[in-house]
C-alpha cells in the first residue's frame, strides 16, 4: 500500500488533483477510473509493481488496464492487456492525463484490420510435435476435431480449419492468444495469408 501511495505522489499534478476530487470509482463509456481505495486494491491484486515497475494502473476497461508512468514528469496515459504486462506491450491512449480527462476518458478507435469480412481459415506451420498448440487452436476456433485426430492433422498441414470464419473477430481473439498467431491463415486468390501478419506493430 505504501509503495502505491508513493507512486501516486510522483504522478502528474492533473491526475493527483482529479484523484483527490473523487470518492468513488468513475465510469465513463465502459472505462472504470479508480478512486483511491480501488487504486490501492487493484494495483495490489494485479501485481502491477512486479510487471511494470514505476507504473500505476489508474483504471480499467475489461481486460485492458490504463496506466501512468510515475517519474514526476507527467507523460502519456498508456493501456495494456492485463494478461500480457510489460513495457513493450504499452500503447498510448492520450498524450497526458489532462487531455484524457477533458475527453471524458474517451478511447481511441481500434484500427480496422485490412481483412475481408469472412474467409476459409487454415492451420499451417505448427511443429509436428506441438499437439497442445493444436488443441488451443481447436478451442479458439470452436471446432470439434477429435483429440485422437490431432497428430494426424499436424502431419497434413496446411489443412482447412474453419469455413467462412469471421476474420476480424478471429484477429481480435488472437490478441489474447499470441502463441497461435503464427499458425492461422486465411485463403485468398493469391494463396494463404496470415490472419495476424508478422509485420503488425502489435506482433511480438
Amino acid at each position: 500500500m505504501e509503495m502505491v501511495e508513493q507512486l501516486i505522489s510522483r504522478t502528474d499534478a492533473a491526475y493527483q488533483r482529479w484523484l483527490a476530487s473523487v470518492t468513488d470509482d468513475v465510469v465513463a463509456d465502459g472505462v472504470v477510473m479508480y478512486c483511491l481505495e480501488s487504486l490501492l486494491e487493484r494495483n495490489t491484486t494485479y501485481g502491477i509493481g512486479k510487471w511494470l515497475t514505476g507504473y500505476l494502473m489508474i483504471g480499467q476497461e475489461g481486460d485492458r488496464g490504463f496506466l501512468l508512468r510515475c517519474d514526476g514528469g507527467g507523460g502519456p496515459v498508456f493501456w495494456a492487456d492485463l494478461g500480457s504486462l510489460g513495457e513493450v506491450d504499452l500503447a498510448v491512449v492520450a498524450p497526458v492525463f489532462e487531455v484524457w480527462l477533458r475527453s471524458g476518458f474517451a478511447l481511441p478507435p481500434d484500427p480496422q484490420p485490412d481483412l475481408p469480412p469472412t474467409a476459409d481459415v487454415y492451420v499451417d506451420k505448427v511443429p509436428v510435435d506441438a499437439v497442445q498448440l493444436l488443441a488451443r487452436a481447436r478451442k479458439l476456433l470452436g471446432v470439434a476435431w477429435p483429440f485422437g485426430d490431432l497428430k494426424g492433422l499436424l502431419a497434413v498441414q496446411p489443412f482447412l480449419a474453419a469455413r467462412s470464419a469471421r476474420l476480424c473477430a478471429l484477429r481480435r481473439d488472437l490478441g489474447y492468444a499470441p502463441e497461435l498467431r503464427p499458425y492461422l491463415f486465411y485463403a485468398t486468390d493469391q494463396g494463404l495469408e496470415a490472419v495476424w501478419p508478422t509485420d503488425s506493430p502489435e506482433s511480438r
